[in-house]
């Protein structure tokens, strides 16, 4: 019988996963809303034991309870949220996200949470990088799909010599970095400031990249659902949980 049953939440579960909120529902027949996150991203989402945390979901709850929308949090690789959202496998991206024009083509982003730079991480003993030119002839390291891909791509096509490695996870670029097998890593600020600060060795550049803002993604047609998470947004990001937030994972 428990083998049974658990078969049975097995089966449910991938219900979920593969359906979006069609096929969702919590008590009395409201929709629940599949939130796609990348739980490796610190200190936004990343696991603790078995759970996901980090400011982003402590935001997602926020936002539930604000709006009385009803969420459930999915983790994947950080390349395989849009296509999951483009497919309906899930609802809405929570995860750091970068608002681009190249994704605003293709999905609705709320109004923006977080501002965030991109920064260079390298080696502790390597040359500081000051300027974009010194970055000629180095290898690049990114988590694929983020927009530090896209800034890499960029600077692959412009300047001589520069390789780049693409992973899935950020620890497997850090771990390739130690080993010097790439020279440099490009991401977030926050999340380079975190990651120095449990990796010996490793040092930011002095030379900044773009500046962006996250926000979350939804499907065009979504406009309902795009109308409450900004009206929840703006009590939230005005507010003093909001500054608790800020207190908690970034300062």
């Amino acid at each position: 019988m428990k083998k049974m049953m658990k078969l049975m939440m097995v089966m449910v579960s991938l219900l979920i996963v593969g359906c979006g909120s069609e096929k969702v529902s919590g008590t009395e027949g409201e929709k629940v809303y599949i939130v796609g996150t990348a739980p490796n991203f610190v200190p936004f989402e990343y696991m603790e034991g078995d759970k996901i945390v980090g400011f982003d979901m402590d935001l997602l709850a926020e936002i539930e309870k604000e709006s009385g929308l009803k969420f459930k949090v999915v983790g994947m690789d950080f390349s395989g949220l849009l296509p999951a959202l483009q497919t309906k496998k899930i609802d809405l991206i929570v995860a750091g996200m970068s608002v681009t024009e190249a994704r605003k083509k293709n999905v609705n982003f709320s109004l923006p949470y977080f501002d965030v730079s991109q920064v260079i991480m390298a080696g502790e003993g390597s040359k500081n990088i000051g300027q974009e030119s010194d970055i000629e002839g180095k290898k690049i390291g990114v988590v694929m799909g983020t927009t530090s891909d896209t800034i890499a791509d960029d600077f692959a096509k412009k300047l001589d010599g520069v390789e780049v490695q693409k992973y899935n996870k950020l620890h497997e670029a850090v771990l390739s970095l130690q080993a010097e097998k790439i020279d440099m890593i490009i991401l977030d600020y926050q999340q380079a400031s975190k990651t120095i600060e449990k990796n010996n060795g490793l040092k930011l550049a002095t030379h900044v990249l773009e500046s962006e803002n996250y926000a979350i993604a939804m499907g065009k047609k979504d406009t309902e659902l795009l109308k409450t998470i900004d009206e929840a947004l703006k009590k939230i990001v005005n507010g003093e949980r909001y500054n608790e937030l800020i207190k908690t994972y970034i300062k």
